[in-house]
C-alpha cells in the first residue's frame, strides 16, 4: 500500500505542474518555442507518472491478493490439524505411548540377552561327523565374552587335527587350545578344548539371525 500512495503522490504532483496557474487574457499566444518544448517534456513526465501509478496499483493489488491466499491457506491447514487432533482419543494416544515404551524396553533386553544355546548350536555347525563332543562347560567373563571348555573324542588323530583346524578357522572362538590328546580304552582319541567365545556369539538376537541364515542355506541346497 505504501508503493500505491507514493505513486499517487507523484501522479498528482506532476499533474498540478501541468496546470497553468495564470489565466489567458487573449487569444494571442504568449509562450515562446522554448516554453512549448518544456510543455512537451512535462507531458512525457506526466505519461511516465501515469504508468508508474498504474504499476503501483497492480503491484499493490497483487501483494494484497497473495497475502489473502496465504492467510486462507494457513487457516485451512489449521482447521485440518484441529480435525486430525480431534480424531484421536487422548487416552488411546497415552496407551500407544506406553506400549511403544514397553516394546522398546523388550527389544533392548532381547538384544542384550545371553543365550548359551547359541554356543551349542554353533558347535554343532563346526564339529566334524567323526568327532563326538562329550562334555560342555561355560563361564561368563566381565567383558561380555565366555570361557569355554569342551571334551570330546574322535576316531583318529587326523580327525582331531582336522577338528583343531576347524575350531581355529572361526573368528568367533579365540585362544583355542587343544590338550589332553590320548587314546582311551575304546580306541578313540580323546581331547579337551579350551577357548574364549566372542561376545557377539552369546547374544540371542545374533543366534536367531544365524539360525535363520543356516536354515535358508539348507533349504536352498535341498531344492
Amino acid at each position: 500500500m505504501l508503493v500505491w500512495f507514493r505513486g499517487l503522490r507523484v501522479f498528482f504532483t506532476i499533474y498540478l505542474k501541468q496546470m497553468d496557474p495564470v489565466g489567458q487574457g487573449s487569444f494571442i499566444p504568449k509562450q515562446s518555442l522554448a516554453a512549448a518544448g518544456r510543455s512537451g517534456g512535462m507531458g512525457l513526465f506526466f505519461l511516465m507518472a501515469i504508468i508508474i501509478f498504474v504499476l503501483s496499483i497492480v503491484s499493490a493489488g497483487g501483494a494484497f491478493g497473495y497475502k489473502q491466499i496465504l492467510n486462507n491457506t494457513i487457516a485451512g491447514k489449521d482447521e485440518s490439524l484441529r480435525k486430525a487432533e480431534g480424531a484421536f482419543n487422548p487416552g488411546t494416544i497415552q496407551d500407544l505411548l506406553r506400549l511403544d515404551n514397553r516394546l522398546t524396553q523388550a527389544r533392548t533386553l532381547l538384544q542384550k540377552h545371553v543365550a548359551p544355546s547359541a554356543i551349542l548350536y554353533f558347535l554343532s555347525t563346526i564339529t566334524l561327523e567323526r568327532v563326538q563332543l562329550n562334555s560342555f562347560e561355560m563361564g561368563l567373563n566381565n567383558n561380555g565374552s565366555a570361557s569355554l571348555s569342551v571334551s570330546g573324542s574322535a576316531d583318529s588323530f587326523s580327525s582331531v587335527a582336522l577338528q583343531s583346524d576347524q575350531f581355529g578357522a572361526t573368528k568367533l572362538l579365540k585362544d583355542v587350545i587343544f590338550s589332553g590328546i590320548s587314546v582311551n580304552e575304546t580306541g578313540k582319541v580323546g581331547f579337551t578344548v579350551n577357548a574364549t567365545v566372542d561376545p557377539s556369539l552369546l547374544l540371542y538376537s545374533n543366534s536367531i539371525a544365524q539360525q535363520d541364515t543356516t536354515n535358508a542355506s539348507s533349504s536352498g541346497r535341498t531344492q
